[in-house]
Parts: structure tokens; C-alpha cells; sequence
């Protein structure tokens, strides 16, 4: 307090915290943290949710099998699980945004009256937000903690939706399994099955070098299957696609 009141014009010193309780400085500055905090993390958001719409687009085709408590089960398309990724990131930044929006400054003194500023309270209070850039509370907000539940639910949910793309990925890129790979720019692409029983093909989404001029993957056939003799270990009822 001291070094902020000697920082001031000597004739606004009476007027620094005047009104003022601990909590209510404490609390805006809360608000002022979060929001600019959220503003690279809603951007980073953003690219994942492009990069998500990218896969989903360029993979809508590209078959693989869902599983079911680890177990496969029916055909799906890598294009839907990227899809579902997508879906998880927009709803993550969605909830994160509103969240901060709706995060208020804090303003009501001691016991949350406004006594220190009499009948100019509210207009004072609505000014506070409007120079900080932070929602008005219609009430102080000392003991009704609303504003940061909301804030660590949007929070939650986006532990979620990234945490659900990296088990995913984590999984899938198991050297078992090997449907995925993490790719140096443009994150993953599926091993492609196709439907033909006598040739299938990895594909990976950056142009890796070799790749055609303006090509956005790399096909390459894989080594030749042994079709003379049983299913090789790893491989569901003899299909060309491994696990």
C-alpha cells in the first residue's frame, strides 16, 4: 500500500483503496489473471480444433476399427474419431470463453455495501469493470464464489477433451497396435486399410521428403503378406489390416 500510494500524484494518495477491502483487490486481480491467461490458451484451442477439422476432413474415408473396452468391435473411419476430437476442443473453448467473460470485478468494501462511496457505489463499481475490461456483478461476489466454479468447470473440461485426444493417440501409436503416428507438423494420420485382401497401404499426413510437389502425404506400400499360410499373430480372422 505504501509503495502504490507514494507511486500516485500526491492528490489522488486520500483516494488509493479508499472504500476498499482486501477481497475486493484480491479478487479483481484473480479475474485480471484469468482472462489474460485464457487468451493463448483459447488460441492454441483454436489451432488443435483447425488441426482436428483438417484430420476429420482428409480422413473421412479412411477406415479402422472401433474398439470397445480395449476389444475391437464394428468399422469405423479414423475421420469420426478425429471428428469427436473436434467436437470435444469447440465445446472446451466455448465453455472457456463464456467463463471469462462472465468473470466480474470485485468492489463492495468491508461488509459488501459500498458504504465508502454513498450514492455514487454502483456507478463507481460499473466504471471499475468497464476500465479493467472485466464483467459487473450485479452484487459483490465476496462469499458467492460462482464466478471461479464456472472458471475451474471450463478448466475441467478442457483437461478433458485434450486428455481424451492424447489417450487416444497414445494408444493407437502403441507399437502393437500402430494405426497412428505423430507426425513433425500436422500431428497424426491413420495407417490406411484398403479393401482390397491383397494390398494395403501406411499413409502419414505431413509431406514427408520424397513426397510429390504439393502432396499432402506419402503412400507407400508395405512388404508383401504371406497369403499362402494361416493368420499371422496379430492379425484379426486373417485381415490386412494389423492391429
Amino acid at each position: 500500500m505504501r509503495e502504490l500510494t507514494a507511486a500516485v500524484a500526491e492528490p489522488a494518495r486520500p483516494w488509493v483503496h479508499h472504500g476498499a477491502t482486501s477481497q475486493d483487490v484480491l479478487d479483481t486481480a484473480l479475474s485480471l489473471v484469468a482472462v489474460r491467461a485464457a487468451g493463448p490458451l483459447l488460441r492454441h484451442l483454436a489451432d488443435a480444433a483447425d488441426a482436428a477439422a483438417r484430420l476429420a476432413r482428409t480422413h473421412r474415408d479412411t477406415l479402422m476399427a472401433a474398439r470397445t473396452l480395449g476389444q475391437q468391435a464394428a468399422p469405423t473411419t479414423f475421420g469420426l474419431k478425429a471428428a469427436g476430437w473436434l467436437v470435444g476442443l469447440v465445446e472446451a473453448r466455448t465453455r472457456l470463453t463464456r467463463a471469462c467473460a462472465d468473470l466480474p470485478a470485485q468492489l463492495g468494501g468491508a461488509v459488501g455495501t459500498l458504504a465508502g462511496y454513498g450514492a455514487a457505489g454502483p456507478v463507481m463499481v460499473d466504471r471499475f469493470a468497464a476500465h479493467l475490461g472485466l464483467a459487473v456483478s450485479p452484487l459483490p461476489w465476496h462469499t458467492r464464489r460462482q464466478p471461479l466454479l464456472d472458471l475451474a468447470a471450463a478448466l475441467g473440461g478442457l483437461l478433458a477433451a485434450t486428455g481424451k485426444i492424447a489417450l487416444d493417440v497414445g494408444l493407437l501409436a502403441q507399437t502393437e497396435v500402430g494405426e497412428v503416428a505423430e507426425g513433425a507438423r500436422s500431428g497424426v494420420a491413420p495407417r490406411r486399410c484398403r479393401t482390397s485382401a491383397t494390398r494395403w497401404t501406411r499413409c502419414w499426413s505431413p509431406p514427408w521428403p520424397g513426397a510429390a510437389p504439393g502432396s499432402s502425404a506419402r503412400c507407400s506400400p508395405p512388404p508383401a503378406r504371406n497369403t499362402s499360410g494361416p493368420p499371422a499373430a496379430g492379425t484379426p480372422n486373417g485381415s490386412p489390416c494389423s492391429t
